[in-house]
């Protein structure tokens, strides 16, 4: 790459980490492929580039007047809302973006996806892009380079209440050259954004519960290992991830069917079980070598034998408290929860979360691509009404499929081609695995649960068939009682002093929190006055903006909004819709700000009772 790439590399490097990795391993992939992708000039000199398809040239940008094409796309998006976000097709020569930049303000984002590899390549090769790169409203995606991080950033894009407000651009002969990547882009938006909404109607459901959760595990996570320990151990034991499968039990209906044939997959596979399927699998005797349960309110019926006890567990923050406290065998933290990275990070250790589409089986995934397996086993994973079933027997005592529940239901295609009944969500957690598949093209994945969905980019085959061929290498999984504890003896001393820190600090955010609902009226007040521009108007804003700095540095503050989430969601619904005028945009805002602080009270004294509670449970 010349020094002009380099250049436009570094820039975006400075915000999007992984992007500069990504670029280099598509060089030297495909460095000595022929080209497709040719430089060439409009009629009024500009740069434009060229896509050779099936014996025909087609060009990215105008060949008459590349500027004034771009401006014509860019005005085409009519009034813009100041809190719109805006995702772009195609990236051509750059000018798109640039001239959609020009109209933006400073509050819109722009998502720019460039869905052929090669056209970034030589986009940045033969374009200073570093200003519209720079521009901090600005994330670039290039299809086979960067579009598995994607993730990692939409939910700091997003809002749930900026969903409404996102446009779709194409830019001209995108469409036509790259439907299939565009099509999958624009799914793989509105299925994050869906994952994102229901993210955001959980904690306004359950988020004092998941907040609880988190500060009563706090002093029984110091006490154990996380993720990274068991990756480290792995890799430095040698372990041999390349052979050895990870074989997940789920505890879909097909399991009922198979779920003898887990057995010969012990001691040559490492089996791993979602907390649903552990009834199943002790019902049998078949003892998994690792257990991962997540949800908050998981029932506890799941875990009342007393062998689950022993069975090591990968736990978050939010797992539920009482599996926490009862267990007797090697633990594993993850972290789905700002505030239990931030602890870990206190003390100067990492924790890695698991990336997951709502289900635990993806976080069960996402375990095994941390520890470096290269072949994974499914079984269980039906993800559908399987003989209008939705679980294994023995599992959870549930309805069957009612006419009622229609509305949560939808259709997706089984492993034999045929349309089958499913959950709208266990739709989505099949979409997700089916993307971390496809951006993981070095982890082969078996299908082996025998029914269910269709998961696209897993072979299918019998369980039989999944040992016979891949569960060939011996593995003891009792290595993994050798995982050291992330903090030494000596440490949990501290931990005990930072738990009651936090117990304080709740009553100093209280005092900031009754502080800026001042703030709020005295900025209701000044805009009843239509003093919008003066002198304390700015001071006021300052303040504000002081308090927004301070709550976004804080981590306690994640807590408490966990707490107060539901007043929340109500206090942000709405704001960001068309006003009449900006006064009373500003008034409305003023209004809900001040309401979302009344929930912060609330939250923090909940917070701090929270934390009296586990103190005393350690003294």
């Amino acid at each position: 790459m010349n020094e002009l790439a380099k250049k436009n590399i570094e820039c975006l490097a400075e915000k999007m980490k992984d992007i500069e990795g990504g670029i280099v391993n598509y060089v030297n992939k495909n460095g000595n492929q022929d080209k497709t992708v040719y430089i060439d000039r409009s009629a009024n000199e500009e740069l434009i580039l060229a896509k050779e398809k099936e014996g025909r040239m087609w060009y990215l940008n105008s060949r008459y007047n590349a500027r004034h094409a771009a401006k014509v796309l860019a005005d085409a998006q009519g009034e813009i809302h100041y809190r719109n976000i805006f995702i772009l097709c195609g990236l051509g020569n750059g000018m798109y973006l640039q001239e959609l930049l020009k109209r933006l303000g400073d509050e819109n984002i722009v998502i720019a996806y460039e869905p052929d590899p090669e056209v970034f390549v030589s986009l940045i090769e033969n374009v200073d892009m570093t200003e519209s790169f720079g521009d901090r409203r600005v994330l670039v995606f290039a299809e086979g380079i960067n579009t598995n991080t994607f993730s990692q950033y939409f939910g700091i894009i997003f809002r749930y209440e900026l969903i409404d407000l996102s446009k779709f651009i194409i830019a001209p002969n995108y469409g036509r050259l790259y439907a299939e990547q565009i099509q999958e882009f624009h799914d793989m938006c509105w299925r994050e954004a869906n994952m994102l909404q229901g993210e955001k109607n959980t904690l306004a459901d359950i988020g004092y519960e998941m907040a609880d959760n988190v500060i009563a595990n706090l002093w029984n996570m110091s006490k154990h290992s996380t993720v990274n320990e068991l990756a480290e151990y792995f890799e430095n034991a040698g372990v041999d991830t390349e052979n050895v499968p990870f074989l997940i039990v789920s505890a879909g209906p097909s399991l009922d069917k198979n779920i003898e044939d887990v057995r010969a997959a012990k001691g040559h596979a490492f089996v791993v079980a979602v907390d649903s399927a552990i009834r199943k699998m002790l019902e049998y005797n078949i003892m998994p070598d690792m257990i991962v349960t997540v949800d908050s309110h998981k029932p506890l019926v799941l875990f009342e034998d007393e062998r689950v006890k022993h069975i090591p567990m990968v736990v978050c923050g939010q797992s539920r408290q009482e599996v926490y406290r009862q267990h007797k065998a090697k633990m594993f933290v993850f972290t789905e929860d700002e505030f239990v990275l931030y602890f870990y990070r206190h003390f100067g250790h990492d924790i890695a979360p698991l990336r997951t589409g709502g289900s635990v089986a993806n976080n069960a995934f996402s375990l095994a691509l941390l520890l470096g397996f290269k072949k994974i086993i499914l079984v269980g994973q039906d993800l559908a009404f399987t003989n209008n079933k939705k679980h294994a027997s023995n599992v959870y005592e549930e309805s069957g499929i009612s006419e009622e529940d229609s509305y949560k239901y939808t259709y997706v295609t089984d492993i034999n081609g045929e349309q089958i009944l499913t959950f709208r969500n266990f739709a989505m957690y099949k979409d997700w695995f089916e993307g971390v598949i496809r951006d993981n093209e070095d982890v082969k994945v078996l299908n082996a649960t025998e029914g269910g969905a269709n998961i696209k980019g897993a072979e299918n085959c019998t369980l039989k068939e999944a040992i016979a061929r891949w569960c060939n290498v011996s593995f003891n999984a009792s290595i993994i009682n050798n995982v050291p504890d992330v903090f030494a003896d000596e440490e949990i001393t501290s931990v005990y002093d930072y738990i009651v820190e936090m117990h304080d600090r709740c009553d100093e955010l209280n005092k900031s929190f009754n502080e800026e609902i001042k703030n709020y009226m005295r900025l209701k007040e000044l805009i009843a006055e239509g003093k919008t521009g003066g002198s304390a108007f700015n001071s006021v804003m300052k303040k504000i903006q002081k308090f927004n700095d301070m709550a976004n540095r804080e981590p306690l503050v994640h807590l408490i909004s966990m707490y107060s989430s539901k007043n929340e969601h109500e206090a942000l619904e709405g704001l960001y819709e068309e006003k009449k005028s900006a006064d009373r945009e500003a008034m409305t805002a003023a209004d809900k700000g001040i309401a979302l602080l009344e929930g912060y009270k609330q939250g923090c004294e909940l917070t701090k009772q929270a934390f009296e509670k586990l103190i005393a449970g350690i003294v």
